[in-house]
């Protein structure tokens, strides 16, 4: 089980076995080089732990056990949960801020915990039946036991092609599940219990204004310099975007030394994907020591690498200009800092503005809308220069009728429920259910949070899926396959809670998406450089299918593959490709669904490669 995820850890190996207790730990040497192996033990070695991640918080901690009598005889942070849990059982999970998996055994009460970070930045996959439980940072630990079924779980497949990921508790893998964020496992007494210790609250009363962006920008620098502790060289991602041209802003402000920045460029005959001449504005500005990466569109050789770092079905195709960066800074820093949740924590996409818009439309009589407005939408041709607008308006048309959580989710799909039964087989549609829908996941969020305002549910829905499930799983999967770890310091937890009790209208104001961050922004950067449109850290994979991948994509999608699978209709694959290739319908989201899906199913159903 660790030899798979050497990756993961490269610096070092350790185990605890103990009668029906076994621990086993890769280590990636961040914080105390010297004495950190793991597993890590208290003083008379009756409780053990095993860390996957970073505890920020781990000197004040520290200061104040040691206060209380703790002894300790590493430096690291791992020996902090020990002594914390010694002194205040599960508790003292609720005391932590960082990004964790671990697991703790204590034999003297024999139980057993597991326990994931409050956001998920880290994850842990389990298997359990009655005799044992199996558990991991990736699923393929679980898979190196070979009696284990890889049954697929179907209903987690239909999510998959909704949503490109599979949100938890799920995995592609009907007995593997994912431990859901801010929550632990414990088994004691023959019992086995996953517990909730931490949820995001909408506290009154809210604030904004001036106060707002003084407070979050206090909080931001605050976050940021506490994740910037470590042994080893540091740097960050910069896409020239807000979120990291202000997290380097604020890097460089505390750091001594000039910071690490690294870029990566596409080589594309477009210009919508580059960003470069921005990063180099942030670069310039504050002095960074700033690398830039050139990647062409020749992905079939990292392709098998990128499904083998997932284990399951995953289409976010910014997997690849992730994994092509983290192994290009792997070569200069151990640790970088990345922007990812500005975005969720302040409005930052296109639709949470397209619903706020949707209820604007529905002023419209419904014969003018129907009857009018989306034969002539629908009717539109495909972009061919790779721009996304013309299929966001007509999906925009398309969901007006229908209610909160099931537009939301239509918005966030990549195929509409009606096209399913197109999609699978009768054999598969008949083993997802005829009852089952996707959109469960965001009706069950809307309903959990403690809010009646549409934003605040749009964002507390992705906090809990597309953030968790699909951003956080990407980063940590395409760093960690270069032994990079990657840190987050928009999803420090107290901030997270701070920018929640922010009103709504100073995340999305009018038509501006990110009003707070970019308001913030505006005290490192000029206004000309800040209000701009939009480009995210994606790749122009719609106009690569049409060109450069063409060959790839009609070698993997081919109708004998397809049928073999007994799961996907192949006339409709062979429909989106002619629609995608002749520019009639953008279809590169359920192209690549489906190369993915096809390439990991040959590997890890089939077991063959092509």
């Amino acid at each position: 089980m660790c030899d798979v995820m050497a990756h993961r850890g490269p610096d070092d190996e350790g185990f605890y076995i103990s009668k029906n207790v076994g621990l086993g730990m890769r280590r990636l040497k961040i914080i105390d080089l010297e004495t950190g192996h793991q597993p890590i033990h208290n003083e008379d070695e009756t409780i053990w732990v095993i860390l996957n991640g970073e505890i920020y918080n781990f000197l004040e901690l520290r200061q104040d056990l040691e206060n209380k009598g703790h002894r300790f005889y590493t430096k690291t942070d791992t020996e902090i949960i020990i002594h914390l849990y010694e002194e205040y059982g599960p508790k003292s999970f609720e005391l932590l801020n960082g990004m964790f998996g671990f697991a703790l055994w204590d034999s003297r009460e024999e139980r057993f915990l597991i326990v994931r970070d409050r956001l998920g930045i880290k994850q842990i996959y389990y298997y359990e039946d009655d005799n044992r439980i199996i558990f991991g940072s990736e699923i393929k630990t679980i898979l190196t036991q070979s009696e284990i079924s890889r049954d697929i779980d179907y209903q987690a497949l239909s999510d998959y092609f909704s949503l490109q990921y599979i949100p938890a508790p799920n995995t592609i893998y009907r007995r593997i599940r994912k431990l859901p964020p801010a929550s632990y496992i414990s088994i004691e007494n023959g019992e086995f219990k996953i517990t909730k210790y931490w949820s995001l609250r909408y506290k009154q009363p809210r604030f904004s204004g001036a106060e707002a962006i003084d407070i979050i920008d206090q909080e931001l620098q605050r976050s940021i310099k506490l994740q910037m502790i470590s042994d080893v060289p540091l740097g960050a991602y910069l896409s020239g975007g807000i979120d990291s041209s202000l997290l380097v802003a604020m890097m460089a402000k505390v750091s001594d030394l000039p910071v690490e920045t690294f870029s990566i460029i596409w080589d594309s005959d477009s210009n919508a994907f580059d960003e470069r001449s921005y990063a180099r504005f942030v670069s310039e500005k504050y002095r960074t020591n700033h690398h830039e990466f050139l990647v062409k569109p020749e992905i079939e050789e990292v392709m098998d690498r990128i499904i083998c770092s997932f284990d399951e079905p995953f289409a976010d195709d910014s997997a690849i200009p992730n994994y092509y960066i983290a192994r290009e800074t792997r070569k200069h820093v151990t640790v970088a800092l990345s922007g990812l949740g500005g975005d969720e924590m302040s409005a930052g996409y296109e639709r949470y503005l397209g619903l706020k818009l949707l209820n604007l439309y529905r002023l419209f009589p419904q014969k003018i809308r129907t009857g009018i407005f989306s034969k002539i939408i629908q009717g539109m041709p495909d972009s061919k220069t790779g721009s996304l607008w013309t299929e966001r308006i007509k999906r925009f048309v398309r969901i007006s009728d229908l209610p909160f959580a099931e537009s939301y989710f239509s918005i966030s799909s990549k195929v509409e429920p009606d096209e399913k039964s197109g999609l699978f087989t009768t054999e598969a549609i008949e083993k997802i259910g005829p009852e089952y829908s996707s959109s469960n996941y965001f009706q069950e969020f809307a309903k959990e949070c403690m809010s009646d305002n549409d934003l605040d549910r749009m964002l507390y829905i992705d906090m809990n899926t597309y953030m968790v499930d699909q951003l956080l799983v990407l980063s940590d999967r395409m760093s960690m396959a270069h032994s990079l770890e990657l840190r987050v310091p928009y999803l420090d937890h107290i901030l997270v809670e701070t920018f929640a009790r922010v009103k709504p209208s100073m995340k999305l104001r009018g038509p501006v998406k990110k009003y707070l961050l970019k308001k913030v922004a505006e005290r490192y950067f000029p206004k000309s450089f800040i209000y701009r449109k939009k480009m995210g850290f994606s790749s122009p994979i719609v106009l690569w299918l049409r060109g450069d991948l063409k060959k790839y994509m009609l070698h993997v999608l081919n109708r004998k593959s397809i049928e073999k699978t007994g799961i996907i209709d192949p006339d409709t694959a062979q429909r989106y490709i002619s629609e995608h290739l002749d520019c009639r319908h953008n279809q590169d989201m359920k192209l690549w669904s489906l190369i993915v899906f096809m390439l990991w199913y040959n590997r890890y159903i089939e077991r063959i490669y092509i």
